[in-house]
């Protein structure tokens, strides 16, 4: 009976395991991944003429993460880049036709 149950025991904690090998990317793998996109994103909002000045810094941040080895900053500071260039392109469609409003 005891063999039994440490037999089930043990059938249930590798099945447990057995899908986690295999889905899982790499840090590495996903910060240049996430550079990547980064770099396309200023690219483009700088071709828009909507890039904020705080920007390209915060790349330069990503990249040094990412030379150093800390991928989980060099991500965060990637994602943080793309949604910034996200905003700047929706403020400056935002603004595109704005105008001054004088009151009577």
């Amino acid at each position: 009976m005891k063999k039994i149950a440490l037999a089930a025991v043990w059938a249930l904690a590798l099945g447990g395991c057995a899908h986690m090998g295999g889905h899982h990317v790499p840090q590495s793998a996903l910060a240049q991944q996430r550079l990547q996109q980064a770099d396309r994103a200023v690219k483009q909002t700088r071709a828009q003429g909507a890039l904020w000045l705080a920007t390209p810094h915060l790349l330069a941040t990503a990249r040094k993460a990412d030379a150093q080895g800390h991928y989980g900053q060099a991500i965060k500071a990637a994602n943080m880049v793309i949604l910034q260039c996200e905003t700047a392109q929706k403020q400056a469609a935002a603004n595109a036709h704005a105008r001054p409003f004088y009151p009577h």
